[in-house]
């Protein structure tokens, strides 16, 4: 027996993620557990499909078990986003290898740009260039390529970047499982078009908006779960009513309040609140408040947190449960097997958050908040409680 973990948004599950499963089982794994992203993801907006339908395709084009990364740490960083997917999967006790795509495709090369970029070395480098005005990224890759252009070049790419953090995690958390990567092919992340039948999320994403022709770069099954969901009303391909749940927040919310959020330093939440003043769609919030430290990836994240009610220390908390979102006959069996390994609870149920302690009962408060914001959202504005009326899906 082989387990084998991936972390994923699956927004929306497409041929790409399907690939990655299917490379899994062919290098050995006989089982494979996803960590998801619930009710937001990690650009900073809620979700294009919701939860359930998202565990379905997954379920139904490979995985075996579900589990759910709570939207406390998809909000956040990469370093935040990695750990916590790690350690729901360290969590279960079982899993042998994290599976995950990259533009380089060499475990080994991964590895050692993760070992390098948290050296005591290449940190107090980092941190020097930091002060010199430039984000954390470019800072990084600049200390990075003082001590080894080679390994500088593998944290330019996105996926490559996510890879080196899963490495980190592993590394951090003592966990036994061995990174595996495996070349990315197709379009690369936020390209327009599609490669070899392959097109990134967001090109997906885009094309479902604007009524294009999307289902070719889903899998059939997952395709047809999509497919019901738009008919239903239950995707959210307008962003209008994010937007104005948004704005709204942020002319009326309060520096002080805003500056709790993850990733908030330097007076930024003032440059946002003094952006939201003026701005009159999200495209100008953001480009108003963004500068060359902050990111509009980070600006996005940090109004999203606000939105929910995530802050700096609810991230701080380290990840208290194992939520069951779906699994099949194989997922079933891997659960069994881990009933003595587990390292923490198992929730599958709302009751048992009844029974959690308080720092569980305020990681699922939070993602309760997050699939109300998106029932908001939707094409047809959907009742509250998903999260709490959610069961288990079982294929």
């Amino acid at each position: 027996m082989k387990t084998a973990g991936i972390i994923a948004e699956y927004n929306p599950f497409h041929k790409g993620h399907e690939l990655l499963i299917r490379k899994t089982k062919e290098n050995g794994a006989t089982h494979v557990a996803v960590v998801m992203s619930g009710n937001c993801v990690q650009r900073g907006e809620t979700a294009i499909f919701g939860q359930r339908a998202r565990v379905r395709a997954a379920l139904e084009c490979g995985a075996d078990l579900v589990l759910q990364l709570p939207a406390v740490y998809v909000a956040s960083g990469a370093q935040s986003f990695a750990r916590a997917g790690v350690r729901v999967l360290d969590a279960l006790g079982c899993v042998d290898e994290l599976v995950f795509g990259s533009e380089c495709g060499d475990s080994e090369l991964i590895l050692s740009a993760a070992k390098a970029v948290y050296s005591d070395e290449v940190q107090q480098k980092t941190a020097e260039e930091i002060k010199t005005g430039i984000t954390f990224a470019a800072a990084r890759e600049n200390a990075l390529r003082a001590f080894d252009s080679r390994l500088a070049d593998v944290i330019q790419t996105p996926n490559n970047i996510l890879g080196v953090e899963y490495a980190a995690a592993i590394e951090a958390c003592g966990s036994k499982m061995k990174p595996v990567t495996f070349k990315r092919i197709g379009a690369g992340h936020g390209e327009n078009g599609g490669c070899d039948g392959i097109a990134s999320a967001s090109y997906i994403r885009e094309l479902i908006k604007n009524g294009g022709e999307w289902q070719k770069f889903v899998p059939e099954a997952a395709a047809r779960i999509f497919e019901e969901e738009l008919s239903a009303g239950n995707a959210v391909v307008n962003s209008a009513k994010f937007e104005t749940a948004v704005l709204y927040k942020m002319r009326t919310v309060g520096g002080e309040e805003l500056a709790l959020a993850p990733d908030v330093s330097e007076g930024i939440e003032n440059r946002i609140l003094s952006a939201a003043a003026s701005a009159t769609s999200l495209d100008e919030l953001y480009d108003m408040a963004k500068t060359k430290r902050y990111t509009h990836a980070r600006i996005r994240r940090i109004i999203l947190d606000n939105l929910i009610g995530i802050t700096a220390a609810d991230l701080a908390v380290p990840i208290p449960y194992i939520r069951l979102l779906g699994l099949n006959d194989r997922g079933a069996e891997l659960l069994k097997l881990t009933n003595e390994s587990r390292k923490l609870p198992l929730i599958s149920k709302t009751a048992d958050i009844s029974q959690a302690d308080s720092a569980a009962k305020r990681v699922f408060e939070l993602e309760c908040r997050a699939a109300d914001i998106r029932a908001l959202c939707c094409e047809k504005t959907a009742v509250c409680a998903s999260e709490k009326d959610y069961t288990v899906i079982k294929l």
